[in-house]
């Protein structure tokens, strides 16, 4: 097995047991016993747990930024239409929060209450997602979509939490798998909620 493989072996074993057991009853004894490799092995790639936790973590949200660029091809942003640009962000976040249930459930419940550097590192994940919806938010103003005196740090926090606080609920609490048609339909949802408080009612 190659090292690059044998590294990203090791956190898909890691991160069904940080999912499962959480972050402070998982040992790397445990990554060992489910690889099925010794424990120098581990250390070959990470310098401990906390390493092997924040690699995962970083991971994630380069994969969600990787994600976020590559949807951007599929739309044309000089001519679609505001309220359904909003539903294009809401459902691509959305489908990728659900292709990774124990990434979801590491990042959105055991992220509180973790010691501090770890935590920050989770927290960075929802500051990029906020971030870009701060940015979206701008750009809609600047272009006559979005109302001038929305207050776009308090709804940047409200779409974040939504977006979080739903992929907790549906995404780790069900035991079955999400399928396509009922993201489709959250995303109805939460678009039909945000968007007349967002945009310019000729856009609505």
């Amino acid at each position: 097995m190659k090292a690059d493989e044998r590294k990203k072996m090791i956190l898909e074993y890691a991160k069904r047991l940080f999912s499962r057991k959480g972050y402070y009853n998982t040992q790397i004894s445990d990554i060992v016993h489910e690889a099925k490799i010794a424990r120098g092995t581990v250390y070959q790639y990470f310098k401990n747990k906390d390493d092997l936790f924040v690699t995962l973590i970083r991971n994630f949200y380069n994969e969600w930024e990787r994600n976020i660029s590559l949807g951007m091809h599929k739309i044309d942003l000089k001519t679609i239409d505001p309220v359904d640009y909003f539903f294009f962000r809401v459902r691509n976040t959305l489908q990728f929060l659900a292709n990774d249930a124990d990434l979801c459930n590491i990042v959105l419940r055991m992220g509180i209450g973790l010691s501090g550097g770890l935590e920050s590192s989770i927290r960075r994940f929802e500051k990029k997602i906020q971030n870009l919806i701060i940015a979206d938010l701008r750009l809609g103003i600047r272009n006559n979509h979005v109302r001038k005196d929305l207050n776009i740090e308090m709804t940047s926090n409200l779409i974040t939490g939504a977006l979080l606080r739903t992929a907790l609920y549906f995404f780790t609490h069900k035991k079955n798998r999400i399928n396509p048609a009922e993201i489709e339909k959250i995303t109805r949802e939460i678009t039909g909620i945000f968007a007349p408080a967002i945009f310019i009612q000729k856009n609505i």
